[in-house]
């Protein structure tokens, strides 16, 4: 019976953190440890070293390690899984921008709102000539 994939249950600053050797790694994902020195290779993953040069794997890496599972089962090579991740990265900082701007735009919204219910004119480059 094929192994679940491991995917972290929470979202916070402590995913970051490595604290999972490549033994740990490996058994928690099902991906066999030289795989994980392959994806490292290849610039899919990018576990953290200890002083002394160890691998350390985080649950950011770990749910990478899982999409790239994922992606590669579906057939796609390392140079396609490469360019998906850097699109989903552009994607969500996209978000980020387009989340923010609409917050901006309803901020503006209610203070034009309150401008015209206090029957001040709001301020535009026209009626500022």
């Amino acid at each position: 019976m094929p192994r679940k994939p491991y995917r972290p249950r929470r979202r916070d600053n402590l995913n970051s953190v490595p604290k999972y050797s490549i033994a740990v790694a490996s058994d928690l994902s099902g991906v066999p440890q030289q795989q994980l020195r392959r994806m490292e290779e290849s610039g899919l993953i990018t576990p953290q070293r200890t002083d002394g040069r160890t691998r350390r794997y985080s649950d950011d890496d770990m749910t990478r390690i899982a999409e790239v599972g994922d992606l590669a089962n579906d057939g796609i090579n390392a140079a396609g899984i490469l360019y998906i991740r850097n699109l989903r990265e552009e994607m969500e900082a996209l978000r980020a921008e387009n989340e923010a701007l609409r917050q901006q735009l309803a901020a503006l919204q209610d203070a034009v709102q309150t401008a015209l219910k206090q029957g001040n004119e709001p301020a535009t480059a026209a009626s500022k000539e």
